[in-house]
């Protein structure tokens, strides 16, 4: 069985805040992992992590 999460994330950088929407199969860690590589920014810069949903994939 597979699980896909959808997580919504606020990013504080140097010109402000950013949304994003980010689809993981590694749980909350691997969502961080994703928006810390992808925008080139520290852990500290996420301000909140949420999740949206999850499904199951047979």
């Amino acid at each position: 069985m597979l699980i896909i999460e959808t997580f919504t994330a606020t990013l504080k950088h140097d010109h402000g805040k950013r949304r994003l929407t980010i689809v993981s199969l590694s749980g909350e860690e691997g969502a961080i992992k994703q928006i810390t590589m992808a925008e080139n920014c520290p852990r500290i810069a996420i301000k909140n992590l949420k999740k949206i949903s999850t499904h199951e994939i047979l």
